[in-house]
């Protein structure tokens, strides 16, 4: 169950403003719990027995092809608790996708585009033939005949007047909420896109030690709902003095004591290492090609990073160097949840000066351990050309 899974793919002919208006509207970027993982993942159901509690979530990348076309790749994180024979290598465990979900959420996000949101507002329904017959009937010749024709027509001409003017307005009003909305979903797409990378924010709680109580209240005595792992993160809804609450899954919250988290400077802000300068459209795990001895011949977890903006060339080095960091820390995570192996983190920029930034887990975790100051990490670190990240000290 350390195969890569590789993202589901496919070309919508809408913009792309409609597109994730849609992805929002279904729910997609919300974190689900799988009845079983049977049939969902690529393994077999007999190696399954030991997992309960499995959860997905989707990765969503939206690439422009154009103003009306876009193409959606999708890739589902599916976890799992692994209840090992030995209690201390329990833990949530990362279980490949077969593609199941992410074709289905495709094919529902291809039928709400198509049916979910009609085009125009339906006319008037037409009169029935037989709502014709009273004015073509034989005519009232009494004196007060035609004044009652007219008393008995004037009713329905106003009332389809009036429906006239209802559906008139409503379409008027849902044409001016349409245009907020794109408007509304334009600024937000923007703030999403320079956000994307920004996943370690500061009001995040980050375990630090192995095997941390979950409590259902701020007591050590109430119930234990489940054991941490470290580097788990949880985002903080409120501190009481030597307690924290924190948001879990499916809307749940649980306390954690504060001398079990990190500090709070061992906490990226995304802001301090140029997170929100970068995006990373791929990631893959895979043979390290390259000179560097420390990492030739090992797996390592390639990240591709591109600039979301302009940036001044004077600045562009240190941007890329904390933004290497940055991917460090974050790989180092990623080691720690998954069960694929892998030995360093590269990070590959794409923007017009480029860059290969390359560091082993061993020193990545000293270094975020404290064992192995900043100065002396970056130097065991391999940056290639040097100058394209401000030339950090070499070894």
């Amino acid at each position: 169950m350390a195969q890569q899974t590789e993202p589901v793919e496919r070309v919508y002919e809408h913009p792309q403003v409609e597109v994730e208006k849609a992805l929002q509207d279904l729910q997609a970027y919300a974190t689900n719990r799988l009845p079983v993982l049977d049939g969902f993942v690529k393994a077999n159901a007999s190696t399954l027995d030991n997992f309960d509690n499995p959860h997905y979530q989707f990765r969503i990348e939206i690439f422009p092809q154009g103003t009306t076309q876009v193409l959606v790749q999708v890739t589902a994180k599916i976890t799992a608790w692994y209840a090992d024979a030995d209690p201390t290598h329990s833990q949530y465990t990362l279980i490949p996708s077969n593609g199941r979900l992410e074709q289905d959420l495709l094919d529902r996000l291809s039928i709400y585009l198509e049916k979910g949101n009609p085009r125009a507002l339906p006319g008037l329904p037409a009169v029935p033939p037989g709502a014709a017959a009273p004015a073509s009937a034989a005519p009232d010749n009494s004196p007060n005949g035609a004044t009652a024709q007219t008393a008995r027509s004037a009713p329905a001409a106003a009332a389809l007047a009036d429906i006239a003017g209802q559906i008139a307005a409503t379409q008027a009003a849902r044409q001016a909420a349409e245009l907020n909305q794109r408007k509304l979903q334009q600024q937000i797409s923007e703030l999403e896109a320079n956000s994307r990378s920004q996943r370690y924010l500061k009001n995040l709680a980050v375990i630090h030690s192995a095997e941390t109580p979950i409590f259902e209240q701020a007591d050590e005595t109430s119930k234990i709902l489940f054991r941490a792992d470290p580097e788990d993160e949880f985002e903080i809804i409120q501190v009481r003095e030597a307690w924290v609450e924190v948001q879990l899954e499916n809307s749940a919250q649980g306390w954690v004591r504060a001398s079990q988290l990190q500090p709070n400077s061992e906490v990226d802000d995304a802001e301090d290492t140029g997170a929100a300068n970068f995006s990373t459209p791929n990631e893959e795990i895979k043979a390290f090609t390259g000179e560097w001895a420390a990492l030739k011949g090992k797996q390592a977890l390639f990240v591709f990073a591109q600039p979301t903006r302009a940036i001044p060339d004077n600045m562009l080095g240190k941007s890329q160097l904390d933004f290497s960091k940055h991917i460090f820390t974050l790989g180092y995570r990623t080691a720690a949840h998954s069960d694929e192996n892998f030995s360093g983190v590269v990070v590959v920029f794409l923007g017009t000066k480029g860059g290969v930034a390359s560091a082993t887990l061993t020193d990545i975790k000293r270094w975020r351990d404290g064992a192995l100051p900043d100065r002396q990490f970056l130097s065991r670190c391999s940056f290639d050309p040097p100058e394209s990240f401000g030339e950090p000290a070499k070894k």
